[in-house]
């Protein structure tokens, strides 16, 4: 694949003014910090030490025979003629080797990687401004020509103004003129995000655009108990048969009573007493009845489903439990189910998500994860679940935990 100075200006990209010029608020938005002033000349400076280290093999040892050779015998004719001009010369394609191999080795992985030595150690990284992906090849070797230009011009001094040049960044993120010669962007991913990598930035752009779901109300249940943060079920009353029950209520107002009706005017009747009848005699007790068998009790209904994962892995759910790289549950927490996901990119939280299925249906609950938990509902709305909040799920619905997605299918 070929890289471009001007590819990045076709994409269409989230960040961007109508203009094409970068938002600066829209990194800060995700958690993007620039590069301390500090660290950036640290890191400048660790670069040049390592050019220098590697310009040994000719300073030491080239150029002390070149010039003893001269002070000699200042003809340049008899130079290549001299016993030490070989080893001079051996010293200097040792030395112009190494930082020509470290010069290219820097380029590329400061276009494609974002980082140099000196970065690397630092904790910083360059992307591209627009993209906020990596810089690009190209841009790198031209910010890199212009400094060097620089610097041939006016020796050392023609390379102060462009060093310097960030202290006065109208944006106030530190981009010098080499920087915006590159359009790329020094930030740090010591405390702050890094772009470069693909899975936290889609995390946190759809962390940032996703709506929070939260359920309404949490309801009290007697089966759960409140090791999910839901509310402790406290009776308030017992009914003589044994029922927990809401409490005392009001008995119904008659009809009359009610508002904007007016209560019936009461009409008397006169009766006439009616003829006596016989007592009829007394009838022969009769045995009592066989008692009756009690009723059976229905046993309730078990649901189950399932969790299915893009790889084929599938976990059962009967009951409630945890999953993660290594679950663990608390002391009080009664659990059907420990499943322990295999993640070596370690994507995952050690305790990530809670999940569970009771007569309402299947809710998970996300466990404080760093990554976070998503929800794809089958109309196609990404939710972001708030940390440790029982959320119902309809079967069909797809769940994103780091790197792994599942589907939820319910069994019958």
């Amino acid at each position: 694949m070929s890289v471009t100075v001007d590819d990045d200006d076709e994409e269409i990209l989230p960040g961007l003014f109508p203009d094409g010029r970068p938002d600066p608020s829209y990194p800060a938005s995700l958690g993007i910090l620039p590069a301390p002033l500090g660290r950036r000349a640290a890191a400048f400076a660790l670069d040049a030490t390592f050019f220098v280290l590697l310009l040994l093999p000719l300073l030491l040892g080239a150029v002390p025979r070149i010039v003893g050779i001269l002070a000699k015998d200042p003809n340049p004719a008899l130079l290549t003629s001299h016993p030490d001009f070989v080893p001079a010369l051996i010293f200097y394609a040792i030395g112009q080797g190494l930082v020509t191999i470290f010069t290219i080795i820097q380029l590329i992985l400061h276009g494609l990687k974002g980082v140099t030595a000196g970065k690397a150690i630092v904790g910083l990284r360059s992307v591209n401004v627009a993209t906020l992906g990596k810089p690009g090849f190209w841009r790198i070797v031209l910010r890199t020509l212009v400094f060097s230009a620089a610097f041939t011009i006016v020796p050392y001094l023609g390379a102060i103004p462009f060093l310097l040049s960030p202290l006065w960044d109208p944006e106030k993120r530190g981009r010098g003129w080499l920087d915006r010669i590159g359009r790329n962007w020094f930030i740090d991913v010591r405390r702050g995000l890094n772009p470069l990598d693909i899975r936290a930035l889609r995390q946190a752009r759809r962390a940032l655009t996703a709506p929070r779901l939260r359920e309404a109300e949490v309801l009290p249940s007697l089966a759960t108990g409140t090791e999910w943060g839901g509310p402790a079920f406290v009776p308030s009353a017992r009914s003589s048969s044994g029922v927990v029950s809401a409490g005392p209520t009001e008995p119904a107002a008659p009809e009359w009573e009610a508002p904007g009706i007016a209560a019936p005017t009461p009409t008397v009747v006169a009766s006439t007493p009616a003829p006596a009848i016989p007592a009829a005699p007394p009838a022969a007790p009769t045995p009592p009845p066989a008692a009756a068998a009690p009723p059976a009790q229905a046993r309730p209904v078990s649901r189950t489903a399932q969790l299915v994962f893009a790889d084929g892995l599938t976990l059962d759910v009967r009951g409630n439990g945890l999953l993660g790289r290594n679950p663990e549950a608390q002391p009080s927490e009664s659990l059907d189910h420990l499943y322990r996901i295999d993640d070596p990119e370690r994507q995952l939280s050690k305790t990530h998500l809670a999940f569970g299925i009771d007569a309402s249906g299947v809710w998970i609950s996300d466990c404080g994860s760093s990554n976070g938990t998503y929800v794809t509902t089958e109309s196609g709305a990404v939710l972001s679940l708030e940390p440790r909040v029982k959320t119902r799920i309809d079967a069909g619905s797809r769940v994103e935990i780091g790197d792994k997605t599942f589907t939820v299918r319910e069994t019958p």
